[in-house]
């Protein structure tokens, strides 16, 4: 199983833990590959340090451990497109690049696409419901 985590993921992760950190460990756990691109990456930084205003030390230790857990995919030019919100076009070209099964998001814009050209566009809830299901997760 392949699965692309969105920035807020792992900005919930680093901030609230338990949940988001469960799902993660789970996936990997399972021996499922987790993706990410530098677009994540860099709005992992911004959101926990410009949005948030934690420090920059947070937000470097954040990426560090999203990208020993990940394999990085190169940002790829694509005709897909977010029509609502061409910022998270990156996204779902990464994860689209990657042949995901999975894209784990909470913003609405992506969630609005399910299901995108054999993508399962999922809510961090929908994705821990699947984890529970498949016994990953009690």
């Amino acid at each position: 199983m392949k699965v692309f985590l969105d920035t807020n993921v792992y900005v919930a992760e680093a901030l609230l833990g338990e949940s988001a950190e469960l799902m993660i460990s789970a996936t990997v756990g399972a021996s499922w590959r987790i993706f990410i691109n530098d677009h994540v990456l860099d709005e992992i930084q911004s959101v926990l340090t410009e949005d948030l205003g934690f420090s920059a030390r947070l937000a470097r230790l954040t990426r560090q451990r999203c990208l020993r857990r990940a394999i990085r995919v190169e940002d790829v030019p694509s005709r897909h497109v977010v029509p609502e919100d061409p910022e998270d076009s990156p996204i779902l070209r990464a994860a689209l690049h990657a042949g995901a099964d999975f894209l784990v998001t909470n913003d609405h814009h992506l969630l609005a696409l399910d299901p995108y050209e054999g993508l399962r566009i999922v809510s961090m809830s929908g994705y821990h419901d699947f984890l529970r299901n498949e016994g990953l997760i009690s």
